[in-house]
């Protein structure tokens, strides 16, 4: 009686089986530390005290704006532009206003719109196609007021409240 040769190491099936679960776990955990090193989280912020002082300038700006009555009204198409109207009788004129579309979570994708007046509103534009949850911050030219809206783009004619 002849016996079959048994094949060689490398070609046995319960190696390659019982190997796996180790080879699967050194490429994900490969995939995972190279995540870890080259992606960057936008959301930490690196100077928090300097942000944190910050914060009683922008709770100042609020306040203005709420003693200026201001009931601003904008639209913002899937066009990109923009149609601010603002009441306000305390509100002296101003040369231009400072829209800040602050994206949630991607820092990196924050817009800054120079609105310029026109004989009854302020217009502007923004990147066409703008999508999805961000927040309105409107300011004056020189800063010294601030409203804060949170709104879904393309939005129709809305009041940001102060």
């Amino acid at each position: 009686m002849t016996h079959p040769t048994p094949a060689p190491w490398f070609k046995q099936k319960w190696l390659l089986f019982v190997l796996s679960v180790p080879l699967a776990s050194v490429i994900l955990s490969s995939i995972m530390v190279t995540v870890a090193v080259v992606g960057k989280d936008s959301l930490v912020n690196d100077n928090y005290y300097k942000y944190g002082l910050e914060i009683n300038q922008t709770i100042e700006q609020d306040k203005l704006a709420q003693q200026l009555n201001l009931a601003p009204l904008i639209s913002i198409n899937s066009d990109g532009d923009v149609q601010l109207q603002v009441k306000s009788e305390q509100l002296p004129a101003q040369p231009y206003l400072t829209l800040k579309l602050v994206h949630p979570t991607l820092g990196d994708q924050d817009i800054v719109v120079r609105l310029l007046p026109t004989e009854s509103s302020y217009t502007g534009q923004v990147p066409a196609g703008l999508t999805g949850r961000w927040y309105l911050d409107l300011y004056a030219y020189d800063e010294s007021w601030r409203v804060r809206e949170q709104t879904t783009l393309p939005t129709e004619l809305f009041e940001l409240k102060p």
